[in-house]
């Protein structure tokens, strides 16, 4: 058995909603073994690999790139769907910090016309997130959705505290970016994919088209895709590690140099996210390029993450 602290787990914050179009794995029901492999484990042997990128159009601390070691781990092959999460929530009656607050945020493709109509406020900046009342992980448009025929769909509207509970509930923690990568990259250095340097169609979820009105769906899907929608990403075996939605590490944002004395306990703190979205591009035209260093940063109680997704590794 490995030591605790050479394992972690992998949670995110995701806060959009969910497109049906061409699901590969979407069905009226999934059998219980169906959805007991979406939390299959992968064993990673750690090592030295070089981190970050020397691309010119890096951004929020992308590069440059520098040489990492990680110890062994184990990660979950799949994010954590709706299905592994529904456990935690009947185990401790949890509420997560959306069914608190009573609202979150919501792609306005997938928005109901009725409850469109009565919002008032948007973030002027990203006008296609709408603040949707009683959004959360059960219902993740907003009342009368489900996931009843999404079991095998990641998680969302899920907080970095909410996940941090889950993690405590399991016996796990949460990685950080140097772990993330290091999964991501399946074995390969210098790559811009976890497949490798080139871009490769039906590999990943993205957005293809004119941002945020028009979506071409090359790849299948307009919004949230299942997470075995797509080929494993890598030599690993891992799944839907770039795209789709973001996911969280426990790497602070901001430099190390620059972090102050408890930075860590700010709840303002901003934490690295990974992975890129569906509402993320090739080519960087529209929102972020999808490649494994991409990276941002959000605070834990700051809920506009808006895609990002859930992914956990235990402790044995």
């Amino acid at each position: 058995m490995a030591a605790p602290g050479n394992m972690f787990c992998f949670a995110l914050l995701f806060l959009v909603t969910i497109s049906f179009v061409n699901c590969k794995k979407e069905k009226e029901t999934l059998t219980d073994a169906e959805l007991e492999k979406y939390e299959e484990m992968v064993e990673l042997k750690g090592g030295k690999y070089m981190m970050g990128t020397d691309e010119p159009n890096a951004r929020d601390g992308e590069g440059p790139p520098r040489k990492m070691a990680v110890k062994p781990f184990k990660i979950m092959k799949y994010p954590v769907t709706n299905s592994a999460f529904r456990k935690f929530i009947r185990a401790k009656k949890f509420k997560t910090e959306a069914e608190k607050f009573r609202w979150s945020f919501v792609f306005e493709a997938f928005v109901k016309e009725e409850i469109r109509k009565n919002i008032t406020e948007r973030i002027e900046s990203s006008p296609w997130w709408v603040p949707v009342p009683r959004a959360y992980w059960r219902q993740p448009e907003g009342p009368g959705s489900t996931i009843n025929n999404r079991l095998n769909y990641p998680v969302i509207h899920v907080s970095f505290n909410d996940a941090k509970l889950y993690c405590q509930w399991k016996g796990w923690r949460l990685p950080t970016e140097y772990e993330w990568e290091f999964a991501a990259r399946g074995g390969l250095d210098s790559k811009k994919y976890p497949w490798g340097p080139r871009f490769e169609k039906n590999r990943m979820n993205i957005w293809q088209g004119q941002f945020p009105g028009e979506n071409t769906k090359e790849d299948g899907h307009h919004g949230l895709a299942p997470v075995d929608a797509y080929p494993a990403q890598n030599k690993y075996g891992i799944y839907d590690m770039v795209g789709n939605l973001w996911e969280w590490t426990t790497t602070l944002f901001q430099p190390p140099q620059q972090m102050p004395p408890g930075a860590e306990e700010d709840p303002n703190a901003m934490y690295v996210l990974k992975g890129g979205s569906y509402i993320d591009t090739k080519d960087g035209s529209f929102n972020h390029i999808a490649r494994v260093t991409t990276r941002m940063g959000r605070s834990e109680e700051r809920r506009v993450g808006k895609e990002c997704r859930s992914r956990w590794s235990p402790y044995h």
